[in-house]
């Protein structure tokens, strides 16, 4: 069993905190005990005095050694080994996760000590404290904080704790990095949706972005941090690598937004569409007249054209279409995952200024909003197998290839097409289940907080 002792002048309030949610849940099946004292209780002062005037004059009051030292040495004499002792002062080394894992690892038995006041006596410091720890580069009106935030920053490490190393061991500062951004339901909240990459249940792809995130997140808050990381794995040096591409995209006007396209939108979108065209006709894809203005026109009476505009001008536009595809249905060398009704993205195309921006992504993300708000959960698209870019697009937003499908277009251009779905919504996991197959993520104490 782990063992810390607490001294303090408020027991009740340190130890209420302490006795609450998963080290409450630890303390009760014996993992681990937290124990607070007052120090009052150690005085030999009538009227339970722990305080008095610096010598050498100045405001406030110090914390007499005496009673402190009655109270340390009342907690020793429990024990038959001599508890390594930490007073929670600001002049002290600065806490950090290598320091919880090391106390965690190296004792079994822990004293801290809350000061008050303008601090303690330095001769108990002298004799009884092993080592001052400081939560940062600022001062508390006493320990008690402190003191919480180490004995729950230990504890949580203690084995039988948490219900698995990889609780922690996935958090920020574990391993020199800060931990990735978190999501939870709903998938659209306030407009904003949840990255793709966690979306595809591909945990290979997960783990890979959430590596990402974390060194990107580093770099940019902990420069001091990434510093001393060592990245030269190749899996490493791939993310960087990508990491300084994304990073090098020009800004992207703001702000950005999607909304149903209109008349004056015509002529921007022809624009657009020519630079489209510029690429797309020499590999067989958007060849003679289409897409054209009309057909533009006849998405615009249906509600299923869109713009992404930028700073207010029109960057993009996309057709989605809840229709089912009649080519669909012939899909060869594969086969659709469901047949749940699902929308169709058609006639994309962002401005050439903004390609490489992201502007892009953020039209994927849009359609996936859109298709939910209308209660479809499935997204396809399809592509000519000579377009790369928009394949590495929809792959990159999670999308899985399911086979080949056929078009309409005029000879001799090829009438192949590569077919792609993305599922917008997981299912729910079966809750039932996962209480039958035992422990989970699902089940987990700690993932109830």
């Amino acid at each position: 069993m782990y063992h810390i002792d607490i001294m303090t002048l408020f027991p009740d309030t340190v130890g209420d905190v302490l006795s609450e949610s998963i080290l409450g849940r630890a303390q009760e099946r014996d993992i681990l005990r937290i124990d607070t004292h007052q120090i009052r209780d150690y005085t030999l002062n009538k009227q339970k005095q722990v305080d008095d005037y610096p010598y050498g004059g100045g405001r406030g009051a110090v914390l007499q050694a005496d009673p402190l030292y009655r109270c340390w040495d009342h907690i020793r004499g429990l024990y038959d080994k001599r508890p390594h002792t930490i007073f929670l002062s600001p002049c002290g080394k600065t806490f950090t996760q290598a320091d919880a894992k090391r106390l965690a690892r190296e004792y079994s038995h822990l004293i801290l000590v809350c000061g008050h006041y303008e601090g303690i006596d330095q001769r108990f410091i002298d004799e009884c404290v092993d080592e001052e720890i400081s939560l940062g580069d600022f001062v508390l009106t006493g320990g008690e904080i402190a003191a919480m935030a180490v004995a729950d920053a230990v504890c949580r490490l203690v084995p039988g704790v948490l219900s698995d190393a990889e609780c922690f061991e996935n958090e920020s500062h574990w391993d020199g990095l800060l931990e990735h951004p978190q999501y939870s339901r709903p998938e659209v909240w306030h407009g904003r949706a949840v990255p793709p990459e966690l979306l595809t249940g591909d945990h290979a792809k997960v783990e890979r972005w959430r590596r990402k995130q974390s060194l990107l997140r580093t770099r940019e808050r902990r420069p001091d941090l990434y510093e001393a990381l060592d990245l030269s794995s190749k899996a490493d040096q791939k993310l960087l690598a990508e990491l300084e591409r994304e990073l090098s995209r020009p800004p992207l006007p703001q702000p950005l937004e999607c909304r149903p396209a209109r008349e004056d939108d015509l002529d921007a979108m022809e624009v657009i569409l020519a630079q489209a065209k510029a690429l797309l006709v020499p590999i067989g894809q958007w060849t003679g007249d289409y897409p054209a203005r009309r057909d533009f026109q006849s998405d615009m009476a249906l509600g299923a054209c869109y713009v992404l505009t930028c700073g207010g001008r029109v960057g993009g536009f996309f057709t989605l279409s809840p229709r089912p595809e009649a080519g669909y249905d012939a899909i060869t060398d594969g086969k659709w995952s469901s047949d749940e009704p699902y929308a169709v993205l058609h006639r994309c195309a962002v401005a050439e200024q903004w390609r490489g921006t992201g502007l892009a992504d953020f039209m994927i993300a849009a359609c996936g909003r859109l298709a939910l708000e209308r209660g479809i959960e499935w997204l396809r698209v399809d592509t000519h197998k000579k377009n790369k870019a928009m394949q590495g697009l929809i792959r990159r937003n999670g999308f899985q290839y399911r086979g080949n499908v056929r078009v309409d277009v005029p000879q001799p251009y090829d009438p192949r097409r590569v077919a792609y779905e993305k599922r917008l919504r997981q299912p729910a996991p079966d809750v039932k289940k996962a209480l039958e197959s035992g422990p989970s993520p699902l089940t987990s104490p700690h993932k109830m907080i």
